[in-house]
């Protein structure tokens, strides 16, 4: 069984170290993950051996809380609130400490030794009070053997304070006259490291905004149609069948099937797409997506957490809780990062009390070593960016199941592509029409539509969405299995079909046609005397598979196609999309053998497929991608779902994956360099030159670190603005044109272009989102993008051909 739990008190990595360490060591449990960042724990147990309830008790012995993930519900800033006030109570303390510990200095004047030293040590244990929480969890964690940041902050803080009460009871007892005393820098300590630990927790709750963000756009509340009457439900009351009424600007909370309407839908939450698509009857809609205009009654067929949109933030949020292989060295260290510094820090000590005798000054050079070293920075610097790696992916349709899928992406050099679905749409439609006897194309269309209409072949859909709605009496209609349809009209008979379906004397008239249209399915509409018409029909490349398969050229990767179709398909497809090497005829044990070929060869292989045919191959692979719009074998066989289905989206995960292992690299440089450089400074390695740092100082630089590895994960997040491309001067012109979703849209756009001055011959493309026109001289790019901006479009981008 797999549990997931919320787990309170933990402050660095040795914490969540700990917890794994003790919770590993139960009877019957297989494994244990606990995330800093999000403060959970996953665990993976049998159930005969352990349960939840001794999981918890054992968190619990250790010093930390545990409950069922989901029993209560987390504020995700509590803990930010928390230190926000013990810092500003910290704050207002310090500021009369610090005057009567260093006033003098300033000008101040002078209060009487035992009077000074009696307030600081009244203001210091305010402070320490307030702060209670770094002794207690310290305390705790030296005597279950795994100390933690909070040991070192404590014992640094309380070497200090301590050193200080000494001082002070000798001076009232007339043993010596010091003079002074760390009551200051044992407060301000904890104060700036307060401040450092909040203003971190600010930080990690950012970088898990992309997530929040999603979750917080769905309606609390709906309108549903019962009885013909509208009412408002809360979103959680809802249930399968339930008749959604949507209107423009509402988010869908469920996936379900358009029974009435007409709308424009942005799925950009959900694929990573910005341009709207149109829904109208018997469309599928999924949670998640927002209608930019139009209305739409909507039958729910999936609910709560069985919608896309749910299964899609509980693959992002364990994604983000799960850890790194690169991970494993940073855990590694910070296991005995705690007792290293402690055992340098008493040697610091020593080693400058037989120098100089001072006791002062070793004790400053000691504390420093304590405060300086920062285990915080080395835990972190993983996770956070894992968080906002997959995070921002999820923004853009990209889905990694786990870190290890994150970090290793971006290793890919070789990407095996399945043709059907993957690179090609998966749905045939007619591409080539021909009329060959003279009959008006509108009576042969509704003549091949009425044949159609009583045919339930998988090719009969798309001839009718070609030739439109049926208007003539079918008689004497017959299928014949494997060729096609033959039936009477108006008293004619009528053949639909393959080459074997058409009378003997028109086969050899057939198959030039078939020659024709080489690697497509020819389907002939004939009498018994002449073949009237001719309909090619094949699946169709997607819109954007060979500009994404020229930019994963342009990586430097190598791309294969890999199909069960037959040579002729599998050749027309990969010269249209620019893939030169490719197999075809390939059963499904074939896929996986292929993969495994490439990985022989030394390539490390991602596998994209979507139908349960490639599972096998795509679990073989180094990086399984699927296709969201695949089936669900195939999403649960992979490592990276790509929720649009478009093949732009692998390049995505390989640009993010890469960014992220980045950052990830910086920042375990960051945390080894800032602790292997700053501890010697603080031991006082640098004194003979006058550098040394005072326990005050050090902390600051702890916090500092701390914060610099979570700011630096965000700039995974960070948006690049775009930018128009322009190329040589020329006269025709070609736009890319973003936001077209209708032909309303194209009309617009077709107006906007036919605006300027000189501009003739403007053809826009809906498909594409392309508009070309031409003009006899010059137009500046500016007066291109002013006039389809007036018209409520952007453009990506300007070509002058």
């Amino acid at each position: 069984m797999k549990q997931k739990f919320s787990v309170g008190g933990m402050t660095c990595s040795a914490c969540s170290f700990g917890i794994e360490k003790f919770v590993g060591k139960l009877d019957g449990v297989v494994s244990v993950s606990v995330s800093l960042l999000e403060k959970t724990m996953f665990v993976e147990f049998d159930e005969q051996k352990v349960n939840a309830e001794k999981i918890i008790a054992v968190v619990e012995k250790i010093g930390y809380t545990a409950i069922k993930y989901g029993e209560k519900k987390q504020d995700k800033f509590s803990d930010a609130k928390i230190l926000k006030k013990r810092f500003f109570l910290s704050l207002i303390l310090l500021i009369p400490l610090m005057y009567f510990s260093m006033g003098v200095m300033l000008g101040a004047p002078a209060f009487d030794k035992k009077i000074n030293f009696l307030i600081q040590w009244v203001f210091a244990t305010t402070i320490i009070i307030i702060n209670k929480k770094f002794f207690i969890n310290g305390i705790k964690a030296v005597l279950r053997l795994n100390p933690n940041m909070d040991t070192l902050v404590s014992l640094g803080s309380a070497s200090a304070y301590i050193f200080s009460v000494i001082v002070t009871i000798m001076l009232y007892l007339g043993k010596a006259d010091p003079m002074h005393t760390f009551f200051e820098s044992s407060a301000m300590v904890l104060a700036l490291v307060t401040l450092g630990k909040w203003l971190e927790e600010l930080s990690k709750v950012k970088t898990g905004d992309a997530i929040d963000k999603l979750n917080r756009l769905l309606p609390k509340a709906v309108t549903v149609l019962v009885d013909g009457k509208e009412k408002t439900v809360i979103v959680s009351e809802l249930k399968k069948g339930d008749i959604l009424v949507l209107k423009a600007g509402d988010y869908i909370p469920v996936d379900g099937v358009v029974t009435e309407g007409f709308a424009g839908v942005d799925k950009s939450l959900i694929t990573g797409e910005s341009l709207p698509v149109e829904v109208e009857l018997d469309s599928i809609v999924t949670s998640g997506s927002i209608l930019k205009d139009g209305y739409l009654l909507v039958k729910a067929t999936s609910v709560g957490q069985e919608t896309m949109f749910s299964k899609i933030l509980e693959i992002v949020k364990k994604a983000g809780a799960s850890k790194a292989p690169i991970q494993k060295i940073a855990d590694k260290v910070s296991g005995i990062f705690v007792p290293i510094v402690s055992t340098i820090a008493l040697i610091t000590f020593i080693v400058w009390i037989i120098v100089t005798g001072s006791v002062y000054q070793s004790l400053n050079y000691g504390i420093s070593v304590l405060v300086i070293s920062c285990p915080c920075a080395l835990g972190l610097a993983t996770p956070v960016a894992v968080m906002a790696g997959t995070g921002k992916a999820a923004t853009e349709g990209v889905l990694f199941k786990n870190a290890e899928a994150l970090q290793n992406t971006s290793k890919i050099n070789c990407v095996l592509l399945d043709k059907t679905a993957t690179i090609t749409v998966g749905k045939p439609k007619v591409t080539n029409y021909l009329n060959l006897d003279g009959t008006s194309d509108s009576k042969i269309k509704s003549m091949v539509s009425s044949l159609e209409n009583k045919s339930n072949h998988p090719l009969a859909k798309c001839i009718m969405e070609f030739c439109g709605e049926n208007y003539h009496t079918v008689d004497e209609f017959l299928y014949v299995t494997g060729k096609g349809i033959i039936g009477k009209i108006g008293g004619v008979k009528y053949y639909l079909g393959n080459t074997e379906l058409m009378p003997e004397k028109l086969r050899q008239t057939a198959n030039t046609y078939q020659e024709k249209f080489d690697g497509q399915t020819v389907l002939y509409f004939a009498d018994d005397f002449a073949i009237i018409a001719v309909f090619a029909v094949s699946d169709y490349v997607k819109e954007d598979s060979a500009l994404a398969i020229k930019e994963l050229k342009s990586l430097g990767l190598k791309t294969v196609m890999i199909t069960g179709d037959n040579q002729s398909s599998a050749k027309r497809i990969a010269n249209e999309v620019g893939i030169e090497e490719y197999s075809y005829n390939v059963l499904p044990q074939d896929k996986y053998s292929i993969v495994e070929k490439y990985k022989e060869k030394g390539y490390f292989v991602a596998m994209v497929g979507d139908g349960i045919n490639d599972s096998p191959a795509l679990k073989s692979a180094n990086i399984g991608v699927a296709m969201g719009t695949g089936t669900d074998i195939a999403i649960d066989s992979s490592d990276v779902v790509i929720a649009s289905g478009s093949l732009t989206g692998i390049i995505k995960s390989i640009k993010i994956s890469k960014k992220a292992l980045k950052i990830i690299k910086e920042n375990l440089f960051w945390a080894f360099f800032y602790n292997v450089i700053a501890i010697p400074v603080a031991a006082g390695a640098f004194a003979f030159l006058g550098f040394t740092l005072t326990p005050a100082l050090a902390a600051a630089c702890m916090s500092c670190s701390s914060i610099f590895v979570v700011t630096n994960a965000l700039r995974i997040s960070k948006k690049k603005n775009k930018k128009v491309k322009a190329t040589i001067q020329g006269k025709t012109f070609k736009v890319t044109v973003e936001k077209m979703m209708c032909k309303h849209c194209q009309s617009k756009v077709t107006q906007a272009l036919q605006s300027i001055k000189g501009a003739n011959n403007v053809q826009v493309n809906l498909e594409n989102k392309t508009a070309t026109f031409n003009h006899d001289g010059e137009v500046a790019d500016e007066m291109i993008i002013s006039v389809i901006e007036q018209a409520g479009f952007e453009v990506s981008a300007i070509e002058r051909l």
